[in-house]
């Protein structure tokens, strides 16, 4: 799909009269406005038909754009207001897409003694869609006869994508954009005097609603000939006269066209003709784009003297002069009118006089109010802008001020600049202190070489506020990590920190979260904007405990361990014993180990710093528990065998001991190991003969359960 964009830049209609008269008021938009000018908006539809409805003109759609110097259009780059004098253009339309149609019109009565051709210049730059041809983006100009209530058949024309209308140059800002500069277009309206007619223009986007297409109007008050130049002062010895450029063939004659004299836009003849003398001229434009015409002029010969003194040559700087400057025409005639070309046949208007950015001969035309006129040529000579390379200043940290005046800033500029220093961009607000600046900013340099051309760069200021940093000394056993956020707890957010071993943060610390030595060291720390603080932090590193742990020796269960035998160390260290390395399940019983395996003692010193070592205790299993009883004993009191007793190994823990008779009856029963059966019942001596016991118990080693009995026989 080829994309093309339509620009209907200047629009100029120009009234051929025998008789000069009024102008329509306002129809070249230069009350500023669209006073006597009908606004219309609406769509086109997908078949290419057009509805659209009155309405106040709509910013964007139908927008009066005042002349400023270098107001380009983006696309084509023509000067948005048509470089022909006037103040005012109209835009009609805008570059958005959604199928939409914006008009204008203009109704006014021609005189009765007046007859009219309409010719106006036009550039286009289609937006080339590949589409059928109804379906393209347009432009539309027309005359529509209100008194006979019809088109003109020789006004109206629509200028589409695929018109393939000569001249088209491709642009370089969009793909497959191609664009026609200026041209003429004439509408003769020969034989509508006293007839109320109304100009149209139109624009539409693509009837798909995808592509646009929109204008530049602006209509030329003169209402006198388009033929320029037919009035000659007193002095001159010739006659030049001009027709508008860009029609396809020109043929000038004499009153009764006997005689071509030309085949250009312009003539010149020499002498310059009687007073009232007349001529003709046919003008055939390209085919399709307007209808042929014939102009007439009439040679007038005035008694006015016009002078016009222009300077030989003007020198500026390639960011532009203006030739408007009153002092290029010092010493001409006065009252004049003047306009601005780039030929000296005045038929290529400078598209901004104002501001000339390209040397060469240029052509400055006068006007006098008798309609004489003249053109002379002016050299301009632009010099290069001056090259300003621009560093900006270091940040600096508040109260620190920036420098703008040193040299490595503008290093590398042109060279034997002067420069000064400014607030704003258009250097109209000097900046006081350009050696101490307090403010963050962008500010401006202006560099003015030899020969007085100058260059407006900015620079920019940074100025920071030096960061809040709060450090907590840290201490720590062995080694610290000063990069803890601890340390800088409370300091501003967003601040990098970098650690140093001297104030002046030129010596790094090569491990900050590795410190192992006490001493004084520097925490450097820095905002977003450059500025920074560098305090100091003191570290405390502490030794850890000294103390020995000895292995006690082993011990047969049930035997105990007493784990603070073990210690070899400083009496003044604070000793605690625990199950784990981690020192987090404490022994309850450190005094009395039942039984064997790693254990760890902890030693604290004053510092806080602590010392974990394993201790190993071994605790061996007893022997199996075996009960060893008598068969007899003699309770009768002679000292031997007096008491039933028994006698274990192992780590017995008994229950109960229970005595029967031998008609089941308990006649004793003990819970104490050192408890024995004296061979008594109830107070009295116990019978002689068998009795029988039961022990119940527990290996308290293996914990297991022992029950044991058998007989006793009590003897007397």
């Amino acid at each position: 799909m080829r994309f093309f964009n339509i620009f209907f830049s200047c629009f100029l209609v120009l009234l051929l009269t025998k008789t000069y008269g009024q102008c329509p008021e306002n129809i070249g938009f230069e009350n500023g406005d669209l006073k006597n000018w009908q606004s219309y908006t609406g769509l086109i539809s997908r078949t290419g038909d057009i509805s659209v409805s009155p309405t106040v003109a709509i910013p964007g759609r139908q927008t009066i754009i005042k002349y400023q110097a270098n107001q380009l259009d983006p696309y084509g780059k023509f000067p948005m207001t048509c470089p022909n004098g006037s103040l005012y253009s109209l835009k009609l339309g805008n570059d958005g897409t959604g199928g939409q149609a914006e008009r204008v019109s203009y109704t006014f009565t021609v005189p009765a003694n007046q007859t009219y051709s309409i010719i106006y210049n036009y550039a286009v730059v289609f937006q080339n869609p590949d589409h059928a041809d109804y379906e393209q983006p347009k432009f539309t100009a027309r005359v529509f006869d209100v008194t006979s209530n019809k088109y003109a058949n020789c006004g109206s024309f629509e200028f589409v994508a695929s018109s393939g209308l000569p001249g088209f140059e491709q642009s370089v800002y969009g793909n497959s954009v191609f664009f026609k500069p200026w041209a003429p277009i004439t509408i003769n309206l020969s034989g509508y005097a006293g007839k109320t007619l109304r100009l149209e223009f139109t624009t539409n986007d693509c009837t798909r609603g995808g592509h646009f297409g929109y204008a530049y109007v602006d209509v030329n008050e003169n209402c006198a000939s388009p033929i320029t130049g037919n009035t000659y002062c007193a002095g001159n010895s010739f006659l030049k006269m001009s027709a508008p450029a860009g029609f396809q063939a020109y043929y000038w004659y004499n009153e009764d066209f006997s005689k071509v004299l030309g085949t250009s836009n312009t003539l010149t003849i020499t002498p310059a003709p009687p007073d009232q003398t007349h001529y003709a001229l046919r003008i055939v434009p390209f085919p399709g784009l307007g209808c042929e015409d014939t102009l007439f002029t009439t040679v007038i010969a005035s008694p006015d003297i016009l002078t016009l003194k222009v300077k030989d040559s003007i020198a500026g700087c390639e960011s532009g002069i203006s030739l408007k400057e009153s002092r290029l025409t010092e010493g001409s005639s006065p009252n004049l009118t003047y306009s601005y070309f780039t030929d000296p046949d005045a038929q290529n208007y400078v598209p901004d006089p104002e501001q000339v950015t390209t040397s060469g001969t240029y052509y400055i035309r006068a006007v006098n109010t008798a309609g004489c006129s003249d053109i002379k040529p002016i050299q301009v000579s632009l010099n290069k802008t001056p090259d300003i390379l621009i560093t900006d200043p270091d940040p600096v940290c508040f109260p620190d001020k920036a420098d703008l005046t040193q040299t490595k800033i503008t290093a590398g500029s042109s060279s034997t600049l002067t420069y000064s220093y400014w607030r704003d961009e258009q250097a109209t607000v000097p900046l006081k202190l350009p050696q101490a600046v307090d403010s963050a900013g962008t500010y401006y340099i202006k560099g003015i070489n030899t020969i007085g051309c100058a260059a407006i760069v900015p620079v920019k200021v940074v100025i920071g506020i030096k960061p809040k940093l709060v450090i907590t000394n840290p201490s720590a056993c062995i080694q610290l990590d000063l990069t803890a956020a601890a340390v800088t707890s409370g300091s501003d957010p967003g601040l990098t920190f970098s650690y140093w071993l001297d104030a002046a943060a030129t010596n790094a610390l090569a491990a900050p979260d590795h410190v192992a030595t006490s001493g004084k060291y520097y925490i450097k720390a820095a905002n977003p904007s450059g500025c920074y603080t560098v305090s100091s932090v003191y570290v405390q590193v502490f030794a850890l405990p000294v103390f020995k742990v000895v292995n006690p020796l082993p011990v047969v269960f049930p035997s105990k361990v007493d784990l603070t035998t073990a210690i070899s160390g400083s009496d003044t260290l604070t000793y605690s014993y625990w199950k784990d390395q981690a020192a987090t399940v404490p022994l309850s019983n450190p005094t009395a180990l039942e039984t064997g395996g790693t254990y760890y003692i902890k030693a604290g010193n004053k510092a806080g710093c602590t010392l974990i070592l394993p201790v190993t205790v071994v605790v061996n299993p007893p022997a199996i528990v075996k009960i060893i009883a008598p068969n007899t004993f003699t309770p009768n009191a002679d000292g031997t065998n007096d008491y039933f007793k028994f006698s274990f190994e192992g780590a017995l823990q008994m229950n109960y001991l229970k005595i029967f008779n031998r008609y089941g009856q308990e006649i004793f029963e003990t819970k104490q190991l050192t408890d024995y059966w004296n061979g008594t019942f109830n107070g009295s001596k116990a019978p002689a003969g068998t009795y029988y016991w039961v022990l119940e118990g527990a290996d308290t080693y293996r914990k297991e359960r022992i029950v044991k009995s058998g007989s006793i026989t009590l003897i007397r």
